[in-house]
This record gives structure tokens, sequence and C-alpha cells, in this order.
């Protein structure tokens, strides 16, 4: 009976200290499922995630969305792709290829997929935006921040609008801003959930974009920030 004692208990310690594990009201200990950001791996045998800014690999589960996606953007087996994912953490486990790992991440959805080689991966900072839009032939970038919208162009680098609150739509959210520089002009971001393709990186998104400024009208896809409305983070607007 002692020696069953202790192993609940350090089992009990190890599941407290584990990232995506939350303790609830009762004795017991549940995983709970949230977002990891991460480098990829996929071949025989082998499907490993390496969350960023963690020093370990875990073994993955995927879902058929992030298998086709791995699939486009990893030119052979075992090549790097860089994945934002919703999942569960597990324990690893007991038997087969992936009992050699740290923990277990079981995926559930897929929230955007690029290549290691192309944009910023791990070292983009999600912290501060909600979303990021961008399209090709144009190209354009916006960013949604808590206090300003910023639109980048091939002709015009940078112009900030003012912030904006997100307005709910039935499949996404909608921004409505003006510039604040000397002559005023009007933005109207629209982000719908929804599959979409970058046209020149072969990036995979969940959201699609369309901007219309001062009556042009773009479309691109988009992904969320830690301040996207519905994410861990909250959105409010300071400016």
């Amino acid at each position: 009976m002692l020696a069953a004692l202790v192993a609940c208990t350090a089992e009990e310690d190890t599941d407290r200290n584990t990232p995506g594990v939350t303790e609830d009201a009762g004795s017991e200990t549940t995983p709970a499922e949230g977002v990891t950001r991460g480098v990829l791996v996929m071949g025989p045998e082998v499907r490993t995630l390496t969350p960023c800014g963690e020093p370990t690999e875990l073994w993955v589960i995927p879902v058929e969305s992030v298998q086709r996606a791995y699939d486009a953007l990893a030119p052979e087996a075992y090549a790097p792709v860089f994945v934002e994912v919703r999942g569960r953490r597990e324990p690893a486990p007991s038997a087969g290829f992936g009992a050699d790992y740290a923990g277990q991440l079981r995926l559930s959805t897929l929230l955007r997929a690029e290549s290691a080689s192309e944009g910023f991966g791990c070292r983009e900072d999600v912290d501060g935006f909600a979303f990021k839009a961008t399209g090709q032939e144009p190209f354009w970038h916006v960013r949604v921040l808590s206090d300003r919208i910023t639109l980048a162009t091939m002709e015009i680098p940078s112009t900030i609008f003012a912030g904006s609150a997100p307005i709910p739509t039935d499949s996404g959210w909608r921004f409505e801003s003006v510039s604040t520089g000397p002559e005023t002009v009007e933005l109207r971001l629209e982000i719908r959930r929804g599959p979409c393709t970058d046209a020149m990186a072969g990036s995979v998104y969940t959201w699609e974009a369309t901007l219309d400024v001062g009556g042009e009208v773009r479309r691109g896809c988009a992904w969320e920030g830690a301040l996207a409305p519905g994410r861990d983070g909250s959105y409010s607007i300071t400016g």
C-alpha cells in the first residue's frame, strides 16, 4: 500500500508540472487542449513536434488536415515544417515508437502550416497582435494590433490606421478604420473562417481575408495572434 501511495503522489506531481495539464476542482487531473506552435517532422516511424521555446520533442498523433498540409509543404520525408495546432498534451505511450519521447501531443485542429524556410516560424512574436493578413499579386500585408492597424504594400511600405474593435460576423470578424495621416482613407478588413493557401509560398491557413482600402478590394489569407477574439488572450482597444 505504501508503494502504491508513493507512486500515485509522484504521478500527481508530474502532471502538475507538465505544460498543458490543468487541475479540476476535485483531486483528478485532466490534460487541457491548447495552442502549440513548433516544428513538425514526419516520416516512416517518425511523427514529432518540437514546441517553440521548449528543448524537447513530443510524439504526435496527427489529424488528416495536418497530414495533408505536411505532405504539401515538405519536399521530402523528415523535412521540418512549421505548424500552429490545437491539441491535447498527454503522457508518452507505454510502447511503440512514441515511448522514447517526453510526452505525446494528440492533435485536433490545424491553425496554419508553413515551410520552415519561409516566414518567421518560432521567431514570430504572436503576443502583440490579433490578426495578420497577407495577399499576393499585388502584395499587401495587414497587422491588427491592440491600438492600431497597419498596412504595407509595394507602393507604400507603411500606412497607419486607427484602432478598431472587432465586429462579429457569421463566420468571423470585421475591422473598420480610417488612416491617421494627412489624407482620410477608409479601411475594411473581413476575416472569415475557411481554408486558404498562399499562392506564392504554399503556406496553409484556416482564415480567409478580404481587404478593402479606398474602394480597392484585395484577397488573401490570415492567421491569429494571441489577441484574437476567442483566443487564449483578450482583445481590447487602447487607442
